[in-house]
């Protein structure tokens, strides 16, 4: 069983799938978003906490992960909102990748709620494909953030 746990910027990589750690940092356009990820390694063990969800958040809620593979495992923990607006931390990789690269399902705690998220790497601010009801991708490349007027190349996917 050739699984790779290794570094990357930013984050761990397992069987090819990225973790990242991701903060706040309290921009002057917009009110701090309280939220972060944080990736941990210990030995074949990955652990994976975000929270999403800030003082202002109504519609809350979690969910999360554990997978194993061999003697490796990971687990997921997820503090969500279904009404963010900014997000300084980072998704992780999809329960389904994992299933099929061959892992096993330890447990499962709810539902994720949020795909196709892009978020503005000046302000934060996060494109909802679902809300907006246009992909990112098909936005005029002359589109820019309605916050901070930041231009569509400053987007990252984060879910």
């Amino acid at each position: 069983m050739d699984i790779r746990i290794e570094k990357i910027p930013g984050g761990v990589s397992v069987d090819g799938l990225e973790f990242k750690n991701g903060k706040c940092g309290c921009t002057a356009v917009l009110p701090c978003c309280y939220s972060w990820s944080k990736v941990k390694r210990s030995g074949d063990k990955v652990s994976f906490a975000a929270k999403a969800s800030g003082p202002e958040s109504k519609d809350t809620f979690t969910w999360g992960y554990a997978v194993k593979k061999g003697q490796f495992e990971v687990e997921v923990f997820f503090e969500d909102a279904r009404d963010k607006s900014i997000f300084s931390g980072y998704y992780p990789p999809k329960l389904e990748d994992f299933l099929a690269k061959g892992w096993d399902l330890v447990k499962k705690a709810g539902d994720r709620g949020d795909f196709g998220l892009w978020r503005c790497a000046a302000c934060r601010w996060l494109y909802k494909e679902k809300d907006q009801k246009a992909s990112f991708e098909s936005l005029p490349d002359d589109w820019k953030c309605p916050v901070c007027k930041a231009g569509k190349e400053s987007f990252e996917q984060v879910a």
